[in-house]
């Protein structure tokens, strides 16, 4: 008989979604109630860490749940949050954790790559000289830009906030690749 650890698919789902955002995980705390990554990754901007919750049973979120996990981001000067595994959240948790920078992920989210589809392109969060380099080239600001909402599958599966810019790259016959920019607005 093994004595391998049998991690939750919930668990495994969670960590492929942190590394398609570029995090790197080291470690998977498990206590009573839930699992927790501190997942990182290097920017330009410096080291950005989260903490995220991975509830064992799925249950209604309310605020105070989402007030520990802020707690434990102050802790650990982490600059975002996520709870995954609510079956439902309460207005009060959603305003809050909006306010305090932490996502939550309903426990039954997609379990399957939404970028290894062939008929899905490639979705990246745009790096702000790029913006700033096409906005100028149109003579355009941000507001001109076609809309993706942040409910969008893609913009969820990235971590997309309201007022970023997604870039997505489509195969083109005439162009090889062609480029297109998406502002992310609230849902």
């Amino acid at each position: 008989m093994s004595d391998l650890l049998e991690i939750p698919a919930i668990v495994i789902k969670t960590r492929a979604l942190l590394a398609l955002r570029g995090f790197t995980l080291k470690e998977l705390l498990e206590y009573d109630d839930r699992y927790v990554l501190h997942p990182k990754r290097d920017t330009k901007d410096g080291l950005r860490k989260y903490v995220v919750w991975i509830l064992k049973e799925t249950k209604v979120v309310g605020v105070a749940l989402v007030r520990e996990v802020v707690k434990e981001m102050e802790e650990t000067e982490a600059q975002r949050g996520m709870l995954v595994g609510g079956s439902r959240f309460t207005p009060a948790s959603k305003k809050y954790a909006k306010a305090s920078k932490v996502e939550l992920v309903e426990g039954n989210y997609a379990s399957f790559d939404l970028f290894g589809h062939e008929m899905v392109p490639t979705h990246i969060i745009a790096e702000e000289a790029e913006i700033k380099l096409v906005l100028e080239h149109y003579g355009i600001s941000k507001t001109h830009l076609p809309r993706i909402q942040s409910r969008d599958p893609a913009a969820r599966v990235l971590g997309a906030r309201p007022g970023q810019v997604i870039r997505v790259e489509r195969p083109s016959h005439t162009a090889g690749l062609s480029y297109y920019y998406r502002l992310v607005v609230d849902s």
